[in-house]
């Protein structure tokens, strides 16, 4: 196993067995993870969002950065802005989840920082072709950026999947996936309004493909005990809830943009997220 120095640090009143129970998961996962862990890494508590969002502003401001956005949609994020990772861990972010689900998004977080704990791993930029496609189409800049920044993070999200399915971290990421992803009436309704305009419609369906990027590793795998098949069956089903919104036309397109992006997907993250975002075009 590499050495690796790993430490903790607190910033708020985190309660005490949240904190020892993240630690332990942590540190048995970067064990189990052996040779292909970075030499350092970080790990910070907060006890509230806002605690959170206060670091990263603080910290973008010493070191001069007006760019550097935040994962929202996943319990624990992490960030390369001291040229090492830094897993940032929120408890109130984690406590909607169960035990499970926790240990969950600690090992896919984990995963994240070792593989894509390094700038090189967090700088892209969109393709020429891609922005003048959207110009073209009407996306407005801005709202391609953040398009763009979620897709990065769905196809780095399929690369962790499969990284913690090599390392036999499996039915935590399905309850992690299952607690996580959970449409609703709110989705309904807000599929009814974007969809009668092709930006908001471009937006919506776009935000589909993270999901489906983090759970189809996991509902490919054949049935064994290795895997939770009632757990596994019931995430297929929350991704047949998540399109059936759409109804079919538009659901068969989402599925065959997904489908184009993950048959594209190699062992080159850059080259991965190109690619992908060029089969987003697709959607517009």
């Amino acid at each position: 196993m590499t050495l690796l120095d790993l430490s903790f640090f607190t910033r708020g009143d985190i309660p005490g067995g949240f904190k020892k129970e993240a630690t332990e998961v942590l540190t048995d996962c970067y064990k189990r993870f052996g040779h292909s862990i970075p030499y350092k890494i970080e790990v910070y508590f907060f006890d509230t969002d806002a605690d959170l969002h206060n670091f990263i502003r603080e910290e973008k401001f010493k070191l001069g950065l007006t760019f550097a956005p935040i994962d929202e949609a996943s319990a624990c994020t992490f960030d390369v802005l001291r040229g090492y990772p830094r897993l940032l861990v929120c408890a109130e972010r984690l406590a909607k989840y169960s035990k499970h689900g926790r240990e969950g998004a600690l090992r896919h977080e984990a995963a994240h920082t070792v593989l894509h704990g390094s700038l090189e791993y967090n700088i892209f930029q969109i393709p020429e072709d891609c922005r003048h496609t959207a110009m073209i189409k009407g996306i407005e800049d801005n709202i391609l950026g953040d398009i763009f920044f979620q897709l990065t993070m769905g196809v780095k999200d399929f690369e962790a999947i499969n990284f913690l399915i090599k390392h036999d971290f499996i039915n935590c990421q399905v309850i992690y996936g299952l607690e996580w992803i959970q449409p609703s009436e709110e989705d309904r309704a807000s599929w009814y309004v974007a969809k009668t305009n092709r930006q908001t419609r471009f937006v919506y369906e776009s935000s589909l493909m993270r999901p489906l990027l983090f759970t189809d590793p996991l509902l490919a795998l054949p049935k064994s005990r290795k895997v939770n098949a009632q757990d596994q069956v019931m995430l297929g089903a929350r991704i047949e809830q998540m399109l059936d919104i759409l109804g079919e036309t538009e659901e068969n397109k989402v599925l065959k943009v997904a489908a184009s992006i993950i048959g594209s997907i190699t062992g080159d993250t850059h080259s991965n997220i190109d690619s992908a975002f060029r089969q987003l075009m697709n959607l517009i």
